[in-house]
């Protein structure tokens, strides 16, 4: 019996651990799944069989080592900091390891000796990342077969709430890891993207003054802001010769309009200080009416109720962005009835035949409610598919890699149609 570790068991791990146990009778699969609680991991896998859960501490070097030596391959659905130490005990213990997050220059250094392993370490393969690099370079891949010149190249990408359930003023509830919403732009690297044939090089404090505003048929108007490096996808997706290279991150206004005064006024910031110092920063900043500069902007911060939490923290020292978590997570909550939804388009100029045409393709999944997301669905059902693929020796590159390949995003992506993640594609000239 061949044997599946997965390590945390977060929001997406749910339809990972449904997916896997759905298939473990006919390809003879074990799943454990350790969290740091084994309550949480005993809820994921239902106690069903087939299934193992366990308690796990992650600075537990011994059954760390204990658990990853047990198993064939190893699904790190840990923050994203974690993978490295986990990377490197599966590299050492010759074992194959799945992680959704994108791959940090410490990953990147083990690319050498995990391929002398013949091993395969695949990263980036859940949502976004995950879902747009496949899609991406299956059109791609595609429109260079035919002899096409891509020119310019756009990707956004969000998780949001649904429309019926869209009831605050910012058009936005947790879907994801609250942190990583908190600090997006905060991460290593540069914020950069292309554009018309010159590098956009922002601060964080830029980053959401930057936003260009996207339309999709039948589902409205977005904004989307610049996630991360895009610049380090020219090279992954061989797009040498566009002019414009942008991967962004999607919202409904006026979210960017909100964030960036909570930025302005210091709310997200990482660094410790006592609460009366940040208190009097806030009330000054507040005063500025280039950072506060209408009602509307103010109708939005009245409604998370930030200002007059903040007088009532009574904690002699702040980490402000751990207070606006707090905060926000009580506002931004998915009610038990809630749907949340996730929006994808690429937008793709290329030249055929001296013409100009430009191929939108976009996705948008709706999930079933608060337990049961698009976002859990679109990242955990990716993962297990690799995961499938990696055991029946499906992939034959060996490596540190991303799902760019054929051989790995055209039956991933075959096989999420059968779930309802459909792209559907349009071309204007």
């Amino acid at each position: 019996m061949r044997q599946i570790l997965i390590l945390g068991a977060g929001k997406s791990s749910g339809v990972l651990i449904d997916y896997l146990v759905e298939h473990a009778a006919t390809q003879d699969w074990h799943i454990s799944v350790a969290d740091i609680s084994r309550e949480l991991a005993l809820q994921k896998t239902k106690g069903r069989a087939s299934t193992t859960a366990i308690g796990f501490d992650f600075y537990n070097e011994i059954k760390r080592e204990q658990l990853i030596g047990k198993t064939d391959i190893v699904v790190s659905m840990l923050p994203a900091a974690m993978h490295t130490v986990i990377a490197e005990e599966c590299l050492q213990l010759k074992k194959h390891l799945v992680t959704p997050s994108y791959i940090s220059d410490a990953m990147k250094k083990l690319n050498t000796d995990v391929k002398r392993q013949q091993l395969v370490f695949m990263n980036e393969v859940g949502l976004d990342p995950g879902i747009d690099h496949m899609s991406t370079m299956q059109i791609l891949d595609k429109l260079k077969a035919e002899g096409a010149e891509i020119i310019g190249y756009k990707s956004h990408c969000g998780g949001l709430v649904a429309t019926e359930s869209d009831t605050n003023k910012w058009h936005y509830k947790f879907t994801w890891n609250p942190r990583n919403v908190i600090l997006a732009g905060q991460g290593e690297g540069h914020i950069q993207y292309l554009k018309n044939g010159k590098k956009v090089l922002l601060t964080y404090g830029e980053l959401f003054t930057h936003t260009s505003e996207v339309k999709i048929k039948g589902h409205g108007k977005f904004e989307s802001y610049p996630n991360r490096d895009s610049l380090k996808y020219v090279k992954e997706y061989g797009l040498h010769q566009v002019k414009t290279m942008y991967r962004g991150t999607l919202r409904v206004p006026p979210f960017c309009k909100g964030w960036n005064t909570l930025i302005q006024l210091g709310f997200t910031s990482r660094k410790e200080m006592p609460t009366v110092e940040f208190l009097n920063f806030v009330t000054h900043r507040a005063k500025d009416k280039n950072i506060i500069a209408d009602k509307s902007t103010l109708h939005l911060l009245q409604e998370i109720a930030i200002l007059p939490l903040l007088n009532k923290h009574r904690a002699k020292i702040i980490i402000p962005f751990e207070f606006l978590q707090s905060v926000l997570e009580q506002s931004w909550k998915l009610h038990e009835h809630d749907k949340d939804r996730v929006v994808m388009l690429h937008e793709i100029d290329y030249k055929l035949k001296r013409k100009k045409y430009t191929l939108q393709s976009s996705m948008v999944y709706t999930g079933k409610d608060a337990h049961h997301t698009a976002m859990a669905a679109t990242v955990g059902l990716p993962v297990g598919m690799v995961v499938k693929l990696i055991l029946n020796n499906q992939i034959k590159k060996r490596g540190v890699l991303m799902p760019k390949h054929a051989e790995v995003y055209e039956p991933v992506l075959n096989e999420l149609k059968s779930y309802g993640v459909i792209f559907k594609e349009n071309v204007v000239n």
